[in-house]
């Protein structure tokens, strides 16, 4: 993926950057004519700490997010994510993505949407999930990055009692949750709460669901 290649580079100038400054300080002496790098070992070391660091900082912070955006929530998604995208829904400040990773597993992200209209990349600093689990499901609640706002999940498998019908699954704000569906992969439901507080009750099959 470009967005990995992107971070390599990068990564490989700064361990570059690091390697030479190392070797001067192994080659150099400090001010107390004591030897500030002893050994080649050192210079490696330091070379692949500051490749790792900068590997995981781009991951975290991508500059992509500060300098442009895309056009279409697909773009976003496959820049940095692998799979077959089954569904795109857009919404004011986001839009939810339903992805195929081709071994009959679903995968769902919250791309967030800048002021002037472009995507941006979800990316591990800005993911929130909340799960819990009951004897035949997983719920999760899967936040928009920097707001309150989130879909609630739920997903079960085929030994579960859920009504193939939406209205297995209701909640304390009316929220209308829509049934997924695909050749091979189990349903899931899901629904868009705004500004999600602790006062939030879930029910699967009339069975409240705690967080």
């Amino acid at each position: 993926m470009l967005y990995t290649v992107i971070r390599l580079i990068f990564a490989l100038a700064a361990g570059g950057i690091a390697f030479v400054i190392l070797s001067d300080m192994r080659d150099g002496y400090s001010a107390g004519r004591t030897r500030v790098i002893r050994s080649d070992t050192g210079v490696l070391t330091g070379t692949a700490g500051v490749f790792l660091a900068v590997m995981a900082a781009l991951y975290l912070i991508p500059v992509e997010n500060a300098v442009f955006g895309f056009s279409e929530p697909e773009d976003s998604f496959r820049y940095n994510h692998m799979g077959e995208i089954l569904e795109i829904n857009e919404y004011d400040n986001c839009a939810l993505v339903i992805a195929s990773t081709g071994d009959n597993k679903l995968v769902t992200s919250v791309l967030p949407r800048r002021d002037n209209g472009k995507w941006k990349l979800e990316t591990l600093y800005n993911r929130r999930r909340d799960t819990a689990t009951m004897n035949y499901c997983i719920v999760e609640r899967l936040y928009v990055p920097d707001s309150k706002d989130c879909f609630v999940i739920v997903a079960h498998s085929a030994s579960g009692n859920i009504i193939d019908e939406p209205s297995g699954v209701t909640d304390s704000r009316n929220t209308k949750f829509q049934a997924v569906s695909y050749p091979d992969t189990m349903t899931f439901y899901y629904g868009y709460v705004n500004d999600m507080d602790d006062g939030y009750i879930l029910y699967v099959d009339g069975e409240r669901i705690g967080f």
